[in-house]
């Protein structure tokens, strides 16, 4: 996990402040696909994964959230004139929230044995016409396959004892799904047919991207996140999460998907231009394909007009405009009921209540140097004279 990694984890720190080293990272992809699809091995080989993350505060001083900066330089952004619902819709969810979701937690993957993984864990990439397929751990039934598209020497290396292997395969393609986009394999002496993906397909335009993944007959939407910031009467804010279920794909489908001919002009380096406002809203719908293994994926709406997802692992993006995404907020606004999320605990709240010299992680911007850094306080909570230092995170 990189630094951008952690800096989501913590609260999804704003794409702008993390577009310098985005800019490394798509430098290290532009160089060459295969170190990229190297580096995906490493999960294979670095055991330690551990990140520590406390929890952060959901309710600022309104002086703190808003754009009122004193630095006559800073680029504020319009504000979107999409409106948010009548707050009285919707329907309190009460949610547990475990020690996890209140502390801070500790986690070590541990690196499965050669003879522990399956066979497309063990031989994890295949290149087939310059491209290179990464496993999805996926199987895929033979009345699936199309034709036959040749055979492929795959090698995998075992880091417990340093031993590179290699198997034969055969490669065929899938039905009404382009090879640019996804294969299978059959190993020799299997009877198994596994998905293997190219997460650096880059489709020109939404009905290509469509096209080539056969998206619509493969594709199911499930919850529907919309996050914005409420404006409470005591000056504070607080980010609001509403849920809605079971809205119709078809018209999810229709509403956004149904103008093929926009353009993907989706940009790992200026992925920020696409993304809502800070503190703005966004609207996240859950996207499952089992046929490719994808399971909890997402299609997001911005408050800028853009739906952006991650299908096939790397982004893509398609300006719809604002006024779609307003329509899209106000349909199913009006015809589902929004359940707003409200994180409980399971502990009593004398214990999960911020005590006396209680010791909290949270995230500073410095405006100045352009800088995230982490902040470690020690403060007591009838401190009238402790206040937070800014913060430029939005909760995901």
């Amino acid at each position: 996990m990189n630094n951008n990694d952690l800096l989501k984890a913590i609260g999804d720190i704003d794409d702008k402040y993390l577009i310098e080293e985005n800019n490394v990272q798509e430098t290290n992809r532009i160089t060459s696909n295969k170190k990229v699809y190297i580096m995906k091995k490493l999960r294979y080989i670095l055991a330690p994964i551990c990140i520590i993350f406390v929890a952060t505060i959901i309710v600022y001083k309104s002086g703190i959230l808003t754009r009122n900066f004193d630095d006559e330089n800073v680029d504020i952004p319009p504000k979107s004139d999409i409106t948010v619902p009548e707050k009285d819709k919707w329907i309190i969810k009460e949610i547990e929230s475990s020690e996890k979701n209140i502390g801070s937690t500790s986690e070590t993957t541990v690196v499965p044995k050669w003879e522990e993984m399956a066979i497309s864990q063990q031989f994890y990439e295949v290149e087939y016409k310059n491209n290179i397929y990464s496993s999805r751990e996926t199987k895929i039934l033979e009345d699936e396959l199309f034709e036959n598209i040749g055979d492929a020497v795959l090698t995998g290396r075992d880091t417990y004892n340093e031993t590179v292997y290699s198997k034969n395969a055969n490669l065929y393609s899938i039905k009404n799904i382009s090879e640019e986009c996804a294969i299978a394999l059959q190993f020799e002496d299997d009877n198994d047919y596994y998905v293997y993906v190219n997460d650096f397909y880059k489709p020109e335009t939404l009905g290509q991207f469509m096209n080539d993944l056969n998206l619509k007959n493969i594709t199911s939407f499930g919850t529907i996140s919309y996050k914005y910031l409420d404006e409470l009467q005591d000056g504070s804010s607080e980010i609001v999460n509403v849920e809605f279920y079971d809205v119709n794909d078809d018209e999810i489908w229709q509403m956004l998907f149904n103008d093929e001919n926009l353009e993907n002009v989706y940009s790992d380096v200026d992925s920020w231009k696409y993304r809502s406002e800070r503190f703005a809203f966004e609207i996240g719908i859950s996207v499952d394909i089992p046929l490719l293994g994808y399971e909890n994926i997402s299609v997001s709406l911005t408050d800028k007009g853009y739906l952006i997802t991650n299908i096939l692992s790397t982004g893509k993006g398609f300006y719809i405009g604002e006024d779609k995404v307003k329509e899209f907020l106000e349909y199913i606004s009006d015809n589902y009921d929004g359940y707003k999320i409200v994180m409980v605990s399971d502990k009593d709240d004398e214990e999960t209540e911020l005590k006396t010299d209680e010791e909290q992680q949270i995230v500073e911007y410095d405006r100045a140097t352009n800088t995230v850094t982490n902040v470690t306080v020690n403060h007591t909570t009838d401190d009238e004279n402790f206040t937070l230092p800014y913060n430029p995170m939005r909760e995901e």
